[in-house]
């Protein structure tokens, strides 16, 4: 008895905290449960719309990726000093352009040194015979060269302190320019850099039961791209009260991420009633200025690193009513071929269903001439 009094007064003492300590965990479980929902709800719509850096202010149609890939913006102000970055100059600078500066270093280098070298007069250079200028020139000219290459033949030398000097700073000159230069060579060949070809148009063609936008990449080097992702964003012009703003959206692709890419891979929007091109036509893209702007990165495993391009399309870089025509074939010998000119064929196809009326009128002709059943799925959706 006495034990069983004990536990009932025990009882007696904390219901009230029991409740209070139960409410407590009530109220913690909805509130983790409401941070949560918001949580998903948050990153539901910053999943639909994808920041670039690029602002929504910018008003004026052009285009924000030019057709080379480079970002269509040019800075201005600050200091051009400051800003000025010797290195990212030369490493991005085409190859001719950099072959060139190199050609044009040496010769003007040493035509430095060797116009130094007359300063001090010929005597100054034993095994030289004292000439007209041009000949004077050419001999301290090609001196010159080989004390800047450290070559050295030992039939011209250099006599007397001015004359010395010269020549040391030369050769100290030309050591320096030489490790510079093999730097930058070494530095240009290592640089990993995608080489992604493009389709010249993107396409709306069937796509399974409706319709999708569709364009094709293919690797032009012969090396393995890994973990390949692709991001497509549409921006466009809309109408707000009494002023345009630029809007940014992410399509939704048929399959964003592939695992390689040995043959081409043709990237598709589906076009449904979500899609911001549903019952969208040429004319009305090109009233909106839009611009489908892309990202393609992966990882090359020839250079071990993330590798990335960009490109875009504009309205006047789109057919509709055709579609992408296989671009490789099986040999004989059991071998596939990819063939990589053949990545902008297309033919005609209709599209299916829902048009607008303004979009049946402009594709009747292709309805008419099509040799392939309105259901008939793009041949490539995926990597082939």
């Amino acid at each position: 008895m006495k034990f069983f009094d004990f536990n009932k007064k025990q009882r007696l003492v904390f219901p009230e905290s029991y409740e209070r300590d139960a409410q407590k965990d009530d109220k913690s479980k909805a509130s983790a449960a409401a941070n949560a929902s918001s949580s998903d709800s948050s990153n539901a719509t910053k999943s639909d719309f994808d920041d670039l850096g690029l602002s929504t202010s910018i008003t004026l149609e052009g285009r924000f990726i030019l057709p080379n890939g480079e970002l269509n913006i040019e800075r201005r102000g600050g200091s051009q000093w400051r800003e000025l970055n010797i290195y990212q100059w030369l490493i991005d600078m085409p190859w001719w352009e950099f072959l060139l500066l190199v050609l044009i270093s040496y010769v003007v280098s040493n035509t430095f040194f060797a116009l130094l070298f007359m300063s001090c007069g010929m005597d100054a250079l034993s095994g030289v015979e004292v000439g007209s200028w041009l000949e004077n020139f050419a001999n301290a000219f090609f001196f010159s060269v080989q004390t800047f290459t450290t070559v050295g033949y030992g039939s011209v030398s250099p006599r007397g302190w001015d004359a010395n000097i010269i020549a040391a700073l030369n050769a100290l000159f030309g050591l320096m320019s030489f490790a510079l230069a093999t730097g930058l060579f070494f530095a240009r060949f290592a640089r990993p850099r995608a080489s992604i070809r493009f389709s010249e148009k993107a396409l709306i063609a069937p796509y399974k039961e409706i319709n999708g936008f569709m364009f094709r990449v293919v690797n032009l080097r012969s090396n393995q791209l890994m973990d390949i992702e692709a991001i497509l964003v549409l921006t466009w012009l809309e109408d707000a009260g009494d002023k345009r703003v630029r809007q940014f959206r992410r399509l939704e692709l048929e399959r964003q991420k592939i695992q390689m890419m040995p043959l081409n891979w043709t990237v598709v929007h589906p076009i449904d009633d979500k899609s911001p091109l549903y019952e969208k036509d040429l004319e009305d893209l090109k009233q909106m200025d839009a611009e489908f702007i892309i990202v393609l990165k992966g990882y090359d495993d020839t250079f071990a690193q993330n590798v990335h391009v960009h490109y875009s399309y504009k309205p006047t870089e789109m057919q509709y009513g055709v579609k992408f025509s296989r671009m490789y074939h099986v040999n004989k010998s059991g071998k596939t071929v990819l063939e990589i000119d053949k990545i902008d064929d297309v033919h005609d196809v209709p599209l299916n269903p829902p048009l607008n009326a303004k979009l049946k009128d402009q594709l009747s002709s292709h309805v008419a001439n099509a040799s392939v059943p309105n259901n008939e799925a793009v041949d490539e959706q995926a990597v082939e």
